[in-house]
């Protein structure tokens, strides 16, 4: 009988813990599903209102219980500020904090970890100052870029328990990165437009800023004696399409390549609009095999896409040439001449060779 009755006890327990484990799992997805939300409207921000407004709209969308959001930046010289309120705008978002260089340092010992917890008079005037009500819990999370403390991702709640230091902060923490080279990402390109370095159409850099950068990572190659990788891509017979369809569309084609180009690139690589319908890829410490299965990767995404949001359906291929500087053993000032020349002469074999292929040149080394 008593054997019965623990069995039966034990079978209970099983059930409990299964039980709590389903709901464990069920809270856990809803949780990365929010912050994947989040994450995607992040990633397509050009602007520092556009990155604000997912921020603000997204957190409390996706997560009920937080009551504000706000993003707080060093910004000594006034530029984000700048930024956010052009266009006639005489205050910047409401949820943009500027902080001051002491406001972050007293409340971390180190910037490894957010900081969940109460949410006292301090906390909420620093950084939630244009939030009306009384938050009685908060996590600040500080973004790191390059090992260097930008700002903080703060999140406020009017529930005493919502943040508190038992919290797990695994999926905060990889938000709080996005966040981080989101922001770094928006400051560059923001610079780029103001300095007439980007291309207009694409919103790529320009041949004048992969120019720039070239000579940049060329220095930095010939100090370190690494691998630095150049692709120059070329639309396949793109001029068919402007006589076909128009230059409408030719201009969403070229759109839709940048955004292929560029989506699996890593904060060094460049990607740049090099002139008409042809990309130049710069890929860092990157060496020739390497680049060329990203190439063939990129070659054939284009390939076999099939929506090209356009008005009239198109079919296009690209070709690819591909160098690799590998040894400096080219003095410094004929490098970059090298790198792009050798490039562009491995697209032209690409080209005779029926196009829709990579042709890797001669490696310097």
């Amino acid at each position: 009988m008593f054997r019965l009755f623990d069995a039966v006890t034990e079978i209970l327990r099983l059930r409990r813990q299964l039980s709590d484990l389903k709901s464990s799992v069920k809270h856990n997805a809803q949780v990365w599903s929010g912050f994947r939300f989040i994450e995607i409207s992040l990633i397509g921000a050009k602007t520092f209102d556009e990155l604000i407004d997912g921020l603000a709209a997204g957190f409390p969308q996706a997560f009920p219980e937080i009551d504000c959001i706000t993003l707080a930046c060093f910004d000594n010289d006034y530029e984000i500020t700048r930024l956010l309120t052009q266009g006639g705008r005489q205050t910047p978002h409401p949820a943009f904090v500027r902080l001051e260089p002491d406001d972050l340092s007293i409340l971390f010992s180190n910037f490894n970890r957010p900081m969940l917890g109460i949410c006292d008079d301090s906390l909420q005037r620093t950084f939630f100052p244009n939030f009306e009500g009384i938050l009685n819990s908060a996590a600040i999370s500080p973004l790191i870029v390059q090992d260097r403390l930008i700002g903080s991702l703060n999140q406020g709640s009017c529930k005493t328990n919502r943040f508190s230091t038992s919290s797990a902060t695994d999926m905060l923490q990889h938000l709080t990165a996005v966040t981080a080279v989101t922001v770094d990402n928006v400051l560059v390109h923001e610079r780029l437009r103001e300095d007439g370095l980007t291309d207009p159409l694409t919103g790529l850099s320009n041949r004048r800023f992969f120019e720039r950068r070239l000579k940049e990572e060329v220095k930095r190659w010939y100090r370190n004696d690494g691998a630095l990788s150049c692709m120059i891509v070329d639309i396949d017979f793109f001029k068919k399409v402007n006589d076909q369809y128009g230059h409408q569309v030719g201009d969403d084609v070229l759109k839709v390549v940048s955004t292929e180009l560029g989506s699996d690139l890593r904060a060094s690589d460049v990607l740049a609009r090099y002139g008409g319908e042809e990309f130049v890829l710069l890929l860092p410490e990157t060496d020739a095999n390497h680049t060329v299965e990203i190439a063939e990767r990129l070659r054939e995404r284009i390939a076999n896409k099939q929506d090209w949001e356009c008005s009239v359906p198109v079919s296009l291929t690209i070709s690819i040439g591909v160098s690799t500087l590998t040894a400096a053993n080219l003095e410094q000032t004929h490098a970059c001449n090298w790198l792009v020349r050798q490039a562009d002469t491995a697209l032209y074999k690409a080209k005779n060779r029926g196009r829709n292929c990579v042709v890797q040149a001669q490696e310097s080394g």
